[in-house]
């Protein structure tokens, strides 16, 4: 089989499989296997070249041992540059670049010159600090978004890329909670939370949860959640998970019975937001709270209050 930027083939589609199975929609018809089974030929025959074909390309078998299994290939880079370009750059792995991660740049020139050597250029003409055919770029950070050029110096004249466009994709972080009418609330009445968070690609759904000291239940969905009518029920914690594909991270507050006269508790908490993988099914909510119980004279009026927190943990 042939896959593409995967050293092991784990890849739900296969640029060829000898069975002929969950083949790349973009690579139909536009491929033939030329080996032979026991020859040491394994070509493939790629037809129409795109630049989307660019790629690091693997050649990966399954023998019927029942435990050895082959390693994982390095395979080859191929870079398609468009007819209009000498030089042409690809960025392996394909797809999204995710926070944390780490991502290769190749430059390929197509002259018929030889090249003397590369220089890696940036957004707005810095240099990106390495002079090989290759960049790679560690543990990438937002701060790494922008266009990538390459610049291949030839005996006759420096010739230069397309520009690459590279995204830095991040799980939600920096969630928070505002509450309005924020403060001392009666009985009765109603309150607005409201959830925020900086996302790439953005937030895709807000859930909110209800946290009692016997059970956590689901209350609703979207950036927003009010609470009508209040009454005792409503007390307990309240949590804002923030999701999209990269992963996910909450953030609480936390509402008490409180004195509109008088005050009867007085909460410290350290309420930390918790980021999680997007593949765990569990929302992990760390709430440190300590309570401060003061005597005071009786109110004829009872209500409640919300309490909001602005202390942050980064997302780990």
């Amino acid at each position: 089989m042939w896959c593409r930027d995967q050293s092991r083939c784990i890849t739900p589609r296969y640029v060829y499989h000898s069975q002929g199975i969950f083949p790349e929609p973009t690579s139909q018809g536009r491929v033939e296997y030329l080996g032979k089974e026991g020859t040491r030929n394994c070509s493939l025959r790629i037809s129409d070249l795109r630049r989307s074909d660019s790629g690091t390309y693997i050649f990966y078998f399954i023998t019927n041992h029942p435990v050895e299994k082959p390693p994982g290939q390095p395979g080859v880079t191929l870079l398609v540059a468009d007819n209009s370009s000498e030089v042409a750059v690809s960025l392996s792995p394909a797809g999204d670049v995710v926070e944390g991660s780490s991502v290769t740049l190749f430059c390929c020139s197509t002259a018929h010159t030889p090249v003397e050597g590369y220089t890696w250029y940036q957004t707005g003409g810095s240099t990106a600090g390495d002079k090989r055919q290759m960049m790679t770029i560690t543990n990438i950070s937002t701060t790494d978004s922008g266009n990538y050029y390459c610049e291949a110096l030839t005996t006759n004249k420096p010739i230069y890329s397309s520009a690459l466009s590279i995204n830095v994709q991040y799980a939600p972080k920096n969630t928070s909670v505002s509450v309005n009418p924020f403060g001392e609330v009666l009985m009765g009445s109603s309150v607005t939370l409201s959830c925020s968070s900086d996302a790439n690609p953005a937030v895709e759904r807000y859930t909110w949860l209800q946290r009692t000291e016997s059970q956590a239940s689901l209350r609703g969905s979207g950036q927003s959640y009010s609470i009508t009518n209040i009454s005792l029920e409503d007390s307990g914690q309240y949590c804002c998970v923030a999701m999209n594909k990269h992963g996910s991270q909450s953030y609480t507050v936390t509402m008490t019975v409180g004195k509109v006269n008088g005050q009867s508790s007085i909460l410290w908490r350290l309420v930390v937001p918790v980021g999680i993988p997007i593949a765990l099914t569990l929302i992990i909510i760390i709430t440190v709270a300590c309570i401060r119980r003061k005597t005071v004279p009786a109110s004829s009026q009872q209500g409640y209050s919300l309490t909001e927190t602005t202390i942050q943990q980064p997302l780990p």
